[in-house]
C-alpha cells in the first residue's frame, strides 16, 4: 500500500522534485515524508500559499485522496529568525493552510492533523542563509491505517 503511494506520488510530483520544491521521502515500513520547500511554497513571513504552488498541492491531495486508508499529517517548521512565539503561530498557520488547501480538494478533513513546531526542530543549521532556508518547511507525513494499529496511525509524527 505504501510501497504504490510513494511510487505515484513521485511519479506525479517528477517535476517538483526536479526543481527541489518537494522532497518525497520513505521513512519506515509505513511512513512516507513529502517536505515542502517554503521558497516554493510561501512568501516570507506568510501563510498564504503562492498561487504557482497550489496545482502541486492539488496533486498532493489526489494521490492522497486515491489512497483513503492514508492519515495525514502536516506539520509545519520555520527558521530562528523572529520571536520563538512568533515562528511557532507562523508554523502552525502554514500547517493549516496545507490541510485546508488539500481538504478542499477532496481530502477528508478527518483523516488530517495540522501542527506546527516553530523553530524547534531546524533540518540545517540557522546560523546561514542557506540553512534558514532549507528550515522554513512544511512537511507532510502519511501513515496507513492499519487493522487493529488505527491509533498509530494518528499518532504525531517524532
Amino acid at each position: 500500500y505504501m510501497d504504490a503511494q510513494q511510487r505515484r506520488l513521485e511519479e506525479r510530483l517528477a517535476a517538483e522534485r526536479r526543481t527541489n520544491d518537494i522532497r518525497v521521502t520513505r521513512l519506515d515500513e509505513e511512513t512516507l515524508r513529502v517536505e515542502l520547500s517554503s521558497e516554493a511554497t510561501f512568501d516570507i513571513n506568510s501563510a498564504g500559499i503562492r498561487s504557482g504552488f497550489r496545482e502541486s498541492l492539488s496533486k498532493v491531495a489526489g494521490i492522497v485522496d486515491e489512497y483513503d486508508r492514508t492519515v495525514v499529517h502536516v506539520i509545519g517548521h520555520t527558521d530562528s529568525t523572529g520571536t520563538e512565539s512568533y515562528n511557532q503561530q507562523l508554523s502552525e498557520r502554514r500547517a493549516e493552510a496545507v490541510t485546508r488547501h488539500l481538504v478542499g480538494d477532496g481530502v477528508e478533513r478527518s483523516r488530517t492533523r495540522a501542527s506546527g513546531r516553530g523553530e524547534l526542530e531546524p533540518a540545517a543549521t540557522n546560523a546561514t542563509s542557506a540553512g534558514r532556508s532549507r528550515n522554513r518547511r512544511v512537511e507532510i507525513y502519511l501513515r496507513p491505517v492499519v487493522e487493529g494499529r488505527e491509533r498509530e496511525a494518528y499518532r504525531a509524527p517524532a
